[in-house]
């Protein structure tokens, strides 16, 4: 079974120039932060193994998956064929699932190597990061667990867990999503949640995390999808959940019903340290693998973009959208609460429907912009261009206040009531009635060798 370890063993035979080891002490308080953020700001973002943390005979390893190249290597793929290949195994996962989970021994599951339960259980005993200033420890890499009654199967998402006590953390819980559906039914009930953070595993499965796919099929087969073999899971000690048995760490838990717990600070993408009153999970068992290796982004990129988690939200929101817009080509997340749809527009009023239809699929978008397929809406420049150029404020700006949206955006009046704005950056009515764009003849560019021209070309800045 593909893990992390053997992930990053062919990371360093294979790409050698995106993978450094760190053999200097480092702290996990601040300073692996410090140095994964001096790198982003760089614009570098190697996969970095901290050998030798203070305090802690386990490493660290962060950026372990956010780069075309890395997922390649992770799905034996060539980069350039990363999102094609993950738009076609969802979609054979959701109509055929042929790679279901499969349940494996105790005894066989290398997370159950050592086995910590009730008194014995101390989040404090792994090295998991401090990252900004004023801050406690955090998991900010792990993927939590639960079961989907009303689905019939398991649900795998990204969910962060401030460490509070040797046996309490607290999460955040996305309102309007999977998760936040399963919680307050519980709470409706009166019943605990059983919930399980698992920390250390294949890119692969942390790319199928990701999805937004309707259950069932789980995320965790899709990994199996990815992996062309179905992933192996084992059961936890304390409740029935199933988990990767190939994790680093499985941390068992539970979230008392109508309990919440003060959060924070914590400084999230928004990039403001916020707090907030969020559901506590109680630790009933921690089990790893010997010597185990912790997970960790290190620090948010100023860039915006992870490969891994973006891919995934791309398809299947470019997938949602052209069940009600057929003609629209692509969606793209553009950073926090903004995306840019892509449109081969056959009608006056499909960029302001595709708008909505984004809207309607994303709660956590605040801004859609709609656009031409000239435009390339991966490029800054194209997008503002396209924006001064084929936008009247007063046309083509919609404006919908007080819609359901992310509780992450302080500037709501009233937390999760957000006004969102749609903007139709296409031409009016169509491209074709615009003037052509100015070009130098792509004979003369493609015969223009500037090394004849200026010698030594890569010298001048």
């Amino acid at each position: 079974m593909k893990d992390l370890r053997e992930f990053l063993k062919q990371c360093e035979e294979r790409l050698p120039k995106e993978f450094v080891r760190v053999s200097k002490e480092v702290d996990p308080k601040y300073e692996i932060s410090a140095i994964i953020k001096k790198l982003d700001l760089m614009g570098k973002h190697p996969l970095v193994f901290f050998e030798n943390v203070k305090g802690y005979d386990m490493p660290v390893v962060c950026n372990t998956d956010d780069s075309l190249t890395k997922l390649g290597l992770a799905l034996c793929i060539p980069p350039q064929k990363v999102e094609e290949y993950y738009s076609k195994s969802e979609d054979e996962c959701i109509r055929l699932n042929k790679y279901p989970i499969k349940e494996i021994e105790k005894s066989d599951a290398p997370c159950k190597e050592v086995i910590k339960k009730g008194r014995d259980v101390n989040l404090y005993e792994f090295p998991f990061i401090t990252h900004h200033e004023g801050e406690v420890p955090y998991l900010t890499r792990a993927i939590g667990i639960t079961y989907y009654e009303e689905a019939n199967c398991l649900h795998a998402a990204h969910y962060r867990l401030m460490i509070k006590k040797p046996d309490l953390g607290v999460t955040h819980i996305n309102i309007g999503r999977h998760l936040w559906y399963i919680w307050k039914k519980k709470n409706d009930e009166n019943k605990p949640l059983e919930m399980a953070f698992v920390l250390g595993i294949h890119p692969a499965l942390a790319m199928a995390s990701q999805s937004r796919m309707t259950h069932p099929p789980s995320e965790l087969d899709l990994a199996g999808t990815l992996f062309k073999e179905s992933l192996e899971v084992v059961r936890c000690e304390t409740n029935n959940l199933l988990v990767p048995a190939w994790a680093e760490i499985v941390i068992e838990g539970e979230i008392p019903p109508n309990t919440l717990e003060e959060e924070g600070p914590w400084g999230d993408v928004t990039r403001y340290h916020q707090r907030g009153k969020n559901p506590p999970v109680k630790i009933k068992a921690i089990t790893h693998r010997k010597n185990p290796i912790i997970h960790d982004m290190g620090a948010w990129q100023s860039t915006g973009f992870n490969a891994m988690m973006q891919i995934p939200l791309n398809i299947w929101m470019t997938r949602k959208i052209r069940e009600v817009v057929p003609d629209v080509k692509s969606f793209r997340y553009g950073g926090h609460m903004c995306g840019f749809v892509q449109i081969e527009k056959r009608h006056v009023g499909q960029p302001k429907q595709a708008i909505l239809a984004a809207f309607a699929n994303d709660l956590y978008l605040k801004y859609v912009i709609c656009f031409d397929t000239d435009i390339d809406i991966t490029k800054g420049s194209e997008i503002l261009w396209a924006l001064t150029t084929r936008v009247q404020a007063d046309r083509d700006i919609m404006i919908l206040p007080r819609i359901f949206g992310s509780d992450l955006d302080l500037s709501c009046e009233e937390e999760g009531a957000q006004t969102k704005v749609g903007i139709d950056a296409t031409a009016k009515p169509f491209r074709k009635d615009f003037p052509p764009e100015s070009k130098i003849p792509d004979e003369v560019m493609n015969r223009i060798n500037l090394n004849y021209y200026i010698p030594n070309i890569l010298n001048f800045k």
